[in-house]
């Protein structure tokens, strides 16, 4: 006969740490500095223990007051507010306090204290997320975002800063880059002084665009750009190349969000680009030798680049930033582009007519937020509202930003592309203005590229082979561009 298991199963207890909670709060009573320290670093949350919650809140109270704090201090304060005996009277505080031998390790016990914390947090947020998807929820991917949030606030917890000092930003304890101030200054510098012939001088990632990288510092990181423009003005263009650019020849992965176009057209317009060979000549086979070995050598060389499309219609916001993510944890993305806002949906099931602008607000808000956590430039296409058909000269403005005012707060950066030839072919052709409307970080203006419609490309201008000595354009400065060529 077997022998009977009697062992009774052992009880799961939430990670904590009495001894490491007692060595603090006896610290506290015994020493001001390790009151301080204690009183600053942990919140009274972060103890298991019920009655060590409330010792702790008494003992951060009178660090708040400016108060001293020791056994009779806090004995007399507990038996004011009627809770000594709940927390075993005068006899456990005095206790408490024969811990106070080894307070010069006390930040050792306030992390053991901090890391039980966040192990109970984490648990407990996976018991909310284990809960709401055994309810099985209609909108999944929104639990899922939803639940990605909540453990992404426990990482924010676990680093969570109370102030930078600024002798810590400039010896390069706080800093992304972890260099002291003066050694990344000298790295700038021999980044200035060894940069290409033609190449501005930026921190962010280049667009090689020359003069829109020196106006706008290039691409920086935490950065939302918008590229507005009408239809068919070349947002999508503009926003491909750049990605093009990034990837080819900073060699950094991007990844595309592309609501309105599939990846096989979007793959089509990076062949024309990379290859320059006419987009009808591709789609109808009419290529000579020289073109078929110029698109081999593009897709050869495109092969080894980390370009990541994701053609998915109709994503939600909670959907395009749980995606996001994983692109950053796989690929180490450097640079998100999505083409266009307007797709996009919010994260709500539903939305009417009346409210679109405040869906539009939470897209604009959530990207922002989804900017800075990744820490990388998400450049967003956006449509252009009709009054700049109606407007004289037809240049777009800010406030044609359609549903402006919650794009138009959260961008750090917002382009307008104007093509004049768009409202009169005959009007400088092959001419694209940017207009850097706003520009939190720097200053605003215009700068002038050249767009090459056949292979929808953007290019860096240049005026000394456009203008006259006179600085008026050439008759003949576009003539290449023209429709009747």
């Amino acid at each position: 006969m077997s022998e009977v298991n009697t062992k009774k199963p052992k009880l799961k207890v939430a990670p904590n740490s009495k001894e490491s909670e007692m060595m603090v709060l006896g610290c506290m009573l015994t020493s001001v500095n390790s009151l301080n320290i204690g009183a600053d670093s942990l919140a009274a949350r972060d103890f298991y223990y019920h009655e060590h919650q409330t010792i702790f809140s008494s003992l951060q109270s009178a660090y708040k007051s400016d108060r001293p704090a020791d056994v009779h201090l806090i004995c007399e304060e507990l038996k004011r507010q009627e809770k000594l005996e709940d927390v075993g009277g005068a006899l456990y505080i005095t206790t408490l306090a024969q811990y106070a031998g080894t307070s010069a390790y006390i930040e050792e016990y306030i992390n053991l204290i901090r890391n039980k914390s966040l192990l109970r947090k984490m648990i407990t947020s996976a018991q909310a997320i284990e809960k709401d998807a055994l309810s099985e929820p209609k909108d999944v991917n929104s639990l899922l975002d939803e639940a990605q949030a909540s453990l992404f606030a426990i990482s924010q917890d676990a680093n969570q800063k109370e102030g930078i000092v600024l002798k810590d930003l400039l010896e390069g304890k706080q800093t992304r880059e972890k260099l002291p101030y003066l050694k990344e200054l000298q790295e700038r510098q021999e980044e200035f002084h060894n940069r290409e012939p033609g190449q501005a001088p930026v921190t962010g990632l280049p667009t090689y665009y020359t003069d829109l990288d020196t106006m706008i510092n290039g691409l920086n990181p935490a950065n939302l750009i918008i590229i507005a423009g009408r239809p068919s003005m070349g947002k999508t263009a503009l926003a491909v190349n750049m990605v093009e650019n990034v990837a080819f020849k900073s060699n950094a992965a991007v990844a595309i969000f592309s609501l309105e176009m599939t990846a096989d057209e979007l793959l089509h317009r990076m062949i024309c680009s990379q290859a320059e060979v006419e987009s009808d000549r591709i789609r109808t086979g009419s290529l000579d030798g020289n073109e078929y070995q110029r698109i081999v050598g593009a897709v050869n060389e495109m092969k080894k680049q980390k370009i990541i499309i994701d053609d998915q219609p109709g994503l939600k916001i909670s959907d395009l930033r749980a995606r996001a993510r994983r692109l950053k944890e796989i690929y180490d993305i450097k640079l998100i582009v999505i083409d266009y806002m307007q797709l996009l949906s919010g994260s709500k099931s539903h939305y009417n007519s009346e409210n679109r602008q405040n869906e539009i607000s939470e897209i604009s808000r959530m990207l922002k937020t989804l900017a800075r956590e990744l820490e990388i430039p998400i450049i967003v296409g956006s449509q252009l509202s009709r009054k700049v058909e109606e407007r004289a000269g037809h240049r777009p403005m800010l406030s044609d930003l359609r549903e402006s005012g919650s794009i138009e707060q959260d961008a750090d950066i917002v382009m307008l592309l104007f093509r004049p030839e768009y409202y009169n072919p005959q009007h400088k052709p092959g001419l694209a203005e940017i207009i850097v409307a706003k520009n939190r970080h720097g200053k605003v203006g215009s700068v002038n590229l050249t767009y090459r419609k056949s292979l929808a490309q953007f290019q860096n201008y240049t005026p000394m082979e456009a203008e006259s000595e006179s600085g008026e354009p050439k008759a003949d400065a576009f003539a290449a561009f023209s429709p009747g060529n």
